[in-house]
């Protein structure tokens, strides 16, 4: 097992999984990134394609203390096999089918999702605390901006208020301070004036920070 660091996956490693002394805002971020290695394994495997449920399985491989703990002795047989085995439902329980007819496999999200939930609490809860934690996100370095896109967008995005000026000029001040600053001064001299946050779309502050 190899401990995970970002932005150098493999998809023939399995990686340790560790989430002992965290804070909820690292949990997240290590969900995060076990998504993105998840990914990693469905895009870059060798060996051909390899299913959902089989990465699910190597994702529980790396598990040590807390989340091997969870695994092994607070879920029962039954309730292993219910994530690993788990396909795509709607809101009625009702399975989800791709174009062919097959179900589609969910192990994976269903995984994450459980581990959120027994760790950090149910996610339909996480209102207050999901606002903590985006006005307290922040983008340390230049090289994490991938990271901290992508996670700010999942969390904004279960907000009722994402529209907000608030949080769009909260993803720019939550950047690296000169580079945010270099963005922000981009917008000004786009559209000649004050930034109007409440006219921009996510997508289009996003387009700003990817100019050069």
């Amino acid at each position: 097992k190899k401990l995970v660091f970002q932005n150098k996956y493999n998809a023939n490693t399995i990686y340790e999984w560790n989430i002992d002394g965290m804070s909820e805002y690292n949990i997240l971020r290590l969900l995060q990134q076990m998504k993105m290695v998840s990914n990693v394994y469905k895009t870059q495997n060798q060996n051909g394609i390899i299913s959902d449920h089989a990465i699910a399985n190597l994702l529980v491989a790396g598990f040590t203390g807390q989340l091997k703990g969870w695994w092994d002795h607070a879920l029962t047989k039954t309730q292993q096999k219910e994530i690993l085995k788990a396909i795509k439902k709607d809101d009625q329980g009702i399975i989800i089918l791709d174009e062919q007819g097959r179900e589609i496999q969910d192990a994976v999200a269903t995984l994450i999702f459980s581990i959120s939930k027994h760790f950090i609490g149910d996610p339909s809860h996480l209102k207050d605390r999901n606002s903590e934690l985006l006005s307290n996100l922040k983008c340390k370095k230049s090289t994490d901006f991938k990271w901290y896109k992508d996670f700010f967008m999942t969390r904004i995005m279960k907000r009722s208020d994402n529209q907000q000026s608030f949080w769009k000029e909260k993803f720019l001040t939550g950047l690296p301070t000169l580079l945010g600053e270099k963005f922000r001064n981009q917008i000004r001299e786009n559209i000649r004036g004050i930034i109007p946050y409440e006219k921009l779309t996510y997508g289009e502050l996003i387009s700003f920070t990817q100019k050069e």
